[in-house]
């Protein structure tokens, strides 16, 4: 079975924080035995380094792997985002189809797009021209929020959708959303992300924070996920005043997004920022030690699929603080593994961490039932990839195209 694997998120040399959970979906699948190449398609950028992204010019065309070859092919990214995006789209499936037609031999029997948009929407064109079943992720924020949106790129991305021989969602509430916009239930199947649990296990708090040289005798409350508005970083911020102190601190793990520099101001005039660390980006491989640091894991989103983050932290027995939204309630056990809370509520987030905080018992067994819980419900990456490949192989054969 050939599978061309697609995603426009994918981590690379330079920006290894980019889509690490699409990576590991990606091998997973690799090592159920599937032939498989993968394109990694990046915007032309200017190598200079006021540009964002601007060592995607550093990367080459291919690189060899040991799973799998992986192709970097260039399109034109248009900006400002807010005017240009549903021009992002258009201008992927130009490009990305002149360069697979020419590139990608032998030609793939299936191809998975990682985003709906734009990578599902700019793999139609492939998918017509191959006469093979197009599969399509769907992950969160987009089918949430930006296909309900009304835009153009609302319509690409409900477009793209309808024009799937598949759309995989990650949650049973995310597969409502998708419903609701038209598209034929029939057609989406709930394939939930999955988490190592050889990798996201303990690693003994005193250990793990001798290694990543943070303090031993305070709680550390720990945020893991880029600075922006979706992330609910800046309700974080405001509950901070009722939990951060002398005893306490608070690490924001993660890219800025462009929302750091006003959350290191809000935290100023709040006189709580000598409490609160921002450490940028880590490296993938250090994120089990840092959940194994940390007291435990707040996830304030406004929006989301089905976090990793959540599965990741819970395999390390660390208990979550988290919103009620999207695919979340799914992976939470509310009162066993951690708390939920409304969205934007910062009374309710700041009173259930210091609820954990208060209990150090709490926590602990928490902790263990959560780890407890992602292996006894089989949220692995295994199988993950079982049931993936197993809807690969059915859409193989009863071909549609």
């Amino acid at each position: 079975m050939r599978v061309l694997e697609v995603c426009q998120e994918f981590p690379n040399r330079y920006y290894p924080q980019l889509g690490t959970f699409i990576k590991q979906s990606i091998d997973s699948i690799a090592n159920q035995g599937v032939e498989v190449t993968v394109i990694s398609p990046k915007a032309f950028v200017l190598p200079f380094s006021a540009f964002p992204y601007h060592n995607f010019s550093k990367l080459p065309g291919l690189e060899h792997t040991e799973k799998y070859d992986l192709h970097y092919p260039r399109y034109i990214y248009a900006i400002p985002k807010k005017y240009f995006y549903p021009l992002t789209g258009i201008s992927y499936s130009h490009f990305i189809y002149r360069y697979a037609i020419k590139n990608i031999k032998p030609e793939p029997e299936l191809i998975h797009a990682h985003f709906s948009y734009p990578d599902g929407y700019g793999m139609m064109k492939l998918a017509k021209k191959w006469k093979t079943p197009l599969v399509i992720s769907a992950l969160g924020t987009i089918e949430r929020k930006v296909a309900y949106e009304g835009s153009y790129t609302s319509k690409q991305i409900i477009e793209a959708m309808n024009f799937a021989d598949k759309v995989l969602s990650v949650s049973e509430d995310l597969k409502a959303h998708i419903v609701n916009l038209g598209i034929d239930e029939s057609k989406v199947d709930v394939v939930p992300n999955g988490v190592d649990t050889e990798i996201f296990k303990p690693a003994g708090k005193e250990r793990a924070r001798e290694i990543l040289n943070l303090p031993q005798g305070r709680n550390i409350v720990l945020f893991i996920g880029a600075l922006r508005k979706i992330k609910g970083v800046d309700y974080l911020i405001e509950a901070a005043k009722n939990f951060v102190d002398i005893n306490t601190e608070l690490y924001m793990v993660g890219r800025d997004d462009g929302l750091r520099k006003r959350l290191e101001k809000r935290a100023e005039e709040l006189k709580i920022s000598k409490y609160i660390k921002f450490t940028g980006p880590v490296n993938h491989e250090d994120i089990p030690l840092w959940i194994s640091a940390a007291d435990m894991l707040v996830l304030p989103s406004l929006s989301e699929g089905r976090p990793n983050v959540i599965l990741e932290a819970l395999s390390c027995e660390v208990p979550v603080v988290a919103t009620d939204v999207g695919g979340i309630p799914e992976l939470m056990i509310e009162g066993e593994t951690g708390y939920l809370v409304p969205a934007k509520s910062t009374a309710q987030l700041s009173e259930k961490i210091n609820k954990l905080l208060e209990n150090v018992s709490r926590r602990e067994k928490m902790g263990k039932f959560g780890r407890k819980s992602i292996i006894q419900r089989g949220l692995t990456w295994e199988a993950h990839a079982k049931k993936t490949v197993d809807i690969y192989s059915e859409l193989l054969s009863n071909p549609s195209k």
